[in-house]
């Protein structure tokens, strides 16, 4: 059920940013959301992160670089290094997406109380805890 429910999240997500002529992945978004939470990071940060192959995140970073919503910038303490720096461009897109992201989820969440949605919180949280229990025990 929970994979659904972010099929039909990112379903809509996809649609209004049709409907306003964005061409973002919901993984661009993801992305661009942790540069802006994270100057430091590197493209290997992101991939262990997302847990994705590097090449699918360098895949992803070039369409960001490409539409000017990224730079990539030699580390100064290890050349070999490139952090990945949001843009003006990149910093307003990312807002534009968090607004939609907000619109849908306001709509999605029409007719859930404020005590359902936090039960719903609390078991998301409990479900991921459960998963990094998992990953300790690997």
């Amino acid at each position: 059920m929970l994979g659904m429910t972010l099929r039909v999240f990112k379903t809509r997500m996809m649609t209004e940013c049709k409907k306003k002529d964005i061409e973002l992945s919901l993984e661009q978004f993801v992305i661009l959301n942790m540069l802006n939470a994270n100057c430091d990071l590197i493209q290997q940060d992101l991939a262990n992160h997302l847990q994705k192959d590097k090449s699918i995140i360098v895949r992803q970073i070039d369409g960001l670089i490409e539409d000017q919503y990224v730079v990539r910038l030699t580390n100064k303490e290890d050349k070999r290094k490139k952090n990945l720096i949001l843009t003006k461009k990149g910093f307003e897109r990312l807002n534009e997406m968090e607004r939609i992201a907000s619109e849908v989820s306001k709509k999605l969440l029409t007719g859930v109380s404020d005590s359902e949605l936090e039960i719903f919180k609390d078991v998301l949280v409990k479900i991921q805890e459960n998963g990094e229990l998992e990953e300790e025990a690997i």
